[in-house]
């Protein structure tokens, strides 16, 4: 620990501290960020953290924080990140007099959902806790962040009950069904491509019940049509969904453009097999135009720029889990939505 030189404390939550540091031969400024709650007997245990292995994973990514170093000083784990200068999306938000244009949201968006198809499809992760805290940035530059409640794709669930922030959370994690996998991630994008519009979180609320009685109020509550599943998991804990129209999102976006409006609903879809992946959200109309890191140009999709007119649109299966299947995996003392 003798190379960095902590200049001050920038961040601090239940995974530990986070330091600016200064590498003292080198001059570089670094993120440090101390793991407070476990102790490390050994470098494999260290390497074996799910966030370090994720993040050795998706180290090349330019949307995806890079992790310099790993230390381990008297059984305690330190890893060192690049430094990005505005911090998260969060403190970039609430600094902000006004709200951000449509295309100050469209590269800042487009760059997050770049990440997440490298994630996603390339390394196999889903992060799990999407939200402005975990979004890092520098200038025009944002990349995803504190990977530490990712998870495989294809691991075995199921997964543990903490998955995002109440206000980022998808409504399938919220009636404990055992197996979900990268839609999570999409709808907490949908609900932070809102905030970026209003400057204020779309499903804000204290507690479980508050939050999905605020997701029935904004996009309706769920039919045998919109996510017949959802009303099963629903019986299992026994929970009844408040019954609201919800609201034309143009409505409530008036700034923001029909291209926008189509996305986010479609984010914010209650099936998480019909939102859009990553990769076809990079492809959607909003961002035409736009240009991937890999610096080819967008393919713009005709077909979903017709679908613009339409309310709604299948996705592709994701899983063939069935309801006996969940039944049987569904937790002992169900969430309480109070």
């Amino acid at each position: 620990m003798e190379k960095y030189h902590r200049i001050k404390q920038i961040g601090r939550g239940s995974y530990g501290i986070v330091w600016k540091a200064i590498n003292k031969h080198t001059g570089e400024i670094v993120a440090m960020k101390k793991l407070v709650h476990e102790r490390f007997h050994s470098m494999e245990e260290c390497m074996n953290l799910r966030e370090v292995k994720a993040l050795r994973m998706m180290k090349d990514h330019p949307n995806v924080v890079n992790l310099k170093e790993i230390i381990k000083d008297n059984n305690v784990l330190f890893l060192v990140f690049e430094y990005m200068e505005d911090g998260s999306l969060y403190n970039h938000m609430i600094r902000r007099t006004k709200p951000f244009s449509e295309n100050e949201i469209k590269n800042l968006c487009f760059q997050v959902f770049q990440g997440l198809a490298y994630m996603h499809d390339t390394v196999g992760y889903f992060h799990r806790d999407l939200k402005p805290e975990n979004l890092l940035v520098s200038e025009d530059v944002i990349k995803i962040a504190d990977l530490g409640q990712a998870r495989e794709i294809n691991g075995r669930p199921p997964y543990t009950d903490y998955v995002t922030t109440l206000w980022y959370r998808a409504p399938e994690v919220f009636l404990y069904a055992p197996i979900h996998d990268s839609a999570v991630d999409m709808w907490a994008m949908g609900a932070i491509m809102v905030e970026l519009f209003t400057l204020r979180p779309l499903f804000q609320g204290s507690s479980a019940g508050e939050v999905m009685q605020r997701i029935c109020g904004v996009i309706g509550s769920p039919t045998e049509t919109t996510w017949e599943l959802g009303l099963y998991l629903a019986g299992m804990i026994n929970y009844r969904f408040p019954e609201y129209p919800g609201v034309d999102l143009s409505a409530l976006l008036p700034s923001a453009s029909p291209a926008a409006i189509h996305l986010i609903t479609k984010l914010l879809s209650w099936n998480p097999v019909w939102r859009p992946t990553a990769e076809e959200v990079l492809e959607h109309p909003f961002f035409y135009g736009c240009v991937t890191s890999s610096s080819q140009k967008m393919v713009f999709n005709q077909e979903l720029l017709k679908d613009l007119a339409i309310s709604e649109i299948s996705g592709s299966e994701r899983s063939t889990t069935t309801e006996e299947d969940l039944a049987n995996t569904l937790p002992e003392n169900p969430f309480e939505f109070m």
